[in-house]
């Protein structure tokens, strides 16, 4: 490093600082202490004087800080006011969801309103005042919906505003922070950046002034949203009670019908009771016959071994009692008795003892008998045959056991299965009884509930505007639409891959003919049909079609026919699957000029 004698330094890294006279303009230094205490008190009042400065301008420095937190304050108390905003139009839109949806629920209140009342010929009237003043009261509230929208979309324009609003505030408060950040790096700079930053707090001044004239609006706008929002909850209320008003009717309709149904189901049951019990009746005496017949042939079968025993036929014995003295020793002592004699001296017969006197004169017959001189072997080989049978009879019962077993389990595999699919399809067919008529209830019944497999089924169907009934009282298109429903419930849980249904619409009207196919195109990505008909709707939802003609006198040609376009070879065309269309628009609209028909002729 260099110095020079004015007390100029050059560092060896190429910097170079000046000496004293660089600092006050003169390039002499006082050579005295006294001018060196002047100098020093010079340079303390500069000092002080800077100290003055600095504290000036942090004191500044902490106006412009304090005004920034101020900024700050009411920005975040602007963002919390279009936080709030926001929640509110939320809060609205959920009103105004609401106030849709019971409108939606209002409109199937009063389509079950009406559809009960035109069944009830005494209210018809009623019901139909009823329904208009409903109506009136539902054109106003998609009047009132329809300005609800429209304020809904201006307060969205509103909440755009504020969000673009925000986004620029935003902006401003990250320039403030950038340039409170350069004011800290050049505290020694402040004053030359006094007037920008002057000019700066101005500006911001002038975006708080905005900000709280945007805020009284947003005010304003508030009180005026509270006053839109208590008119629809005064609205809302009075639909409310229109709505009880309503509900209060069906209820008193319903419980009129839950009535009546509770009414016939009793008389059901106890008609099931007297059937059971007429059942009981029947099996009780169908037992008595059996009993009676088995106790005649075990008569005819004494009869027979008494015969064949004793030589003695009873029908030939004489109505006397004979009486035996059985004695040790010689011939027994008999008496007979006349049978009045017997009813004077009140002698009745002991069966018992004449049982065990026949069974002692028998055995001591037989011991009496010649004597076997080969039974030994015939011991022998009865003890043989013995354990044999005794050997298969063990088998026997053991086979039996497995097979019991194996039974028990097949009926409680086979009862869980049933129960199962029986539930599952139980539930299709109630669905699906609905959706076919539009309405209405159906059900599955089991006849003996305690033996499951082998129970008969009811099948039990209420259409829409009839009392609960059993199917067989139901007209020939109600019970096809039943079978249709309980048709396409089995395959729901099981479907098959072909289907034959034979002039299944034949007794079906249009409607129904419609509801048909279309529960019918629900199935095709499951099962292949092969439908016979004679209707043109269905007919016209085919993708293959199969006719059978006589053109002459017992001579048969079948027809097929498909379908292509023009511009493309017939040939190219094999009969596959076509995509459905929908019935009504086929039905309704003719054919388009490019689509032709070829029809093939076989034998």
């Amino acid at each position: 490093d260099l110095v020079t004698m004015a007390g100029e330094l050059l560092s060896r890294h190429g910097g170079y600082t000046g000496g004293y006279g660089n600092g006050n303009g003169s390039c002499k230094a006082p050579s005295s202490i006294l001018g060196r205490k002047n100098q020093i008190l010079e340079l303390q009042t500069c000092l002080a004087r800077l100290q003055d400065q600095i504290n000036d301008t942090s004191r500044r420095k902490g106006a412009v800080s304090g005004e920034r937190t101020a900024l700050q304050d009411g920005l975040q108390q602007a963002q919390s006011e279009l936080r709030a905003r926001e929640v509110d139009i939320a809060t609205r839109e959920g009103e105004f969801n609401a106030l849709h949806k019971s409108r939606r629920v209002l409109h199937e209140k009063v389509d079950t309103v009406v559809y009960e009342i035109q069944s009830l010929a005494t209210q018809e009237h009623e019901g139909q005042q009823k329904r208009a003043a409903l109506a009136a009261q539902v054109a106003e509230l998609e009047s009132r919906e329809r300005e609800l929208q429209r304020q809904l979309n201006q307060l969205s324009a509103g909440l755009e505003s504020l969000r673009q609003q925000r986004e620029s505030a935003n902006a401003a408060l990250a320039e403030t922070r950038v340039a409170l950040a350069a004011e800290e790096q050049l505290a020694d700079s402040f004053r030359k950046q006094k007037q920008p930053l002057e000019q700066r707090i101005r500006e911001l001044a002038q975006l708080l002034g905005q900000r709280r004239g945007e805020i009284s609006s947003l005010l304003t706008r508030k009180s005026q949203a509270d006053t839109e929002i208590e008119e629809s909850r005064q609205a809302m209320d009075r639909l409310q009670q229109a709505r009880e008003q309503v509900s209060g009717q069906t209820a008193d309709l319903m419980a009129q019908r839950d009535s009546l149904e509770r009414d016939t189901t009793g008389r059901e049951e106890k008609l099931r009771e007297q059937r059971r019990r007429l059942t009981e009746l029947q099996n009780r005496r169908g037992a008595c016959e059996v009993e009676l017949a088995q106790k005649n042939m075990s008569v005819q079968n004494l009869r027979e071994r008494i015969h064949q025993k004793y030589q003695v036929n009873l029908d030939a014995v004489r109505s006397e009692c004979i009486t035996l003295t059985i004695a040790d020793e010689g011939p027994a002592r008999v008496r007979t008795l006349t049978p009045e004699e017997m009813a004077a001296s009140g002698a009745s017969t002991d069966w018992n003892a004449v049982v065990e006197q026949v069974t002692a004169l028998q055995k001591r017959i037989d011991e009496m008998g010649p004597v076997n001189l080969v039974a030994i072997d015939e011991y022998e080989e009865t003890e043989q045959r013995y354990q044999f049978l005794t050997r298969q009879n063990d088998d026997l019962v053991q086979a039996k056991q497995r097979l019991l077993e194996v039974i028990h389990r097949i009926n409680t595999q086979t009862k869980e299965m049933f129960t199962d699919t029986f539930n599952k399809i139980r539930e299709n067919f109630r669905a699906m009884f609905v959706e076919v008529f539009g309405g209405g209830k159906a059900d599955l019944l089991l006849v003996d509930e305690g033996d499951v497999l082998e129970s008969g089924i009811d099948i039990v169907a209420r259409p829409p505007g009839k009392q609960l009934q059993t199917i067989s009282l139901l007209s020939g298109g109600e019970q096809t639409m039943t079978a249709v429903s309980l048709l396409f419930a089995i395959y729901q849980v099981k479907p098959s891959p072909f289907c034959v249904l034979d002039e299944l619409d034949a007794p079906l009207d249009e409607s129904n003919i419609n509801r048909f196919i279309r529960i019918l195109q629900r199935f095709l990505a499951h099962s292949q049909f092969v439908i016979i008909t004679h209707n043109k709707r269905t007919i016209g939802m085919a993708n293959v079609l199969y006719g059978v003609t006589m053109e002459e006198q017992g001579v048969s040609k079948i027809v097929s026919v498909k379908f292509h376009k023009a511009e493309e070879k017939a040939a190219e065309h094999p009969l596959d699957p076509l995509a459905p269309a929908p019935v009504e628009e086929e039905e309704d609209q003719p054919h388009a000029r490019e689509e032709t028909i070829e029809v093939v002729m076989a034998k």
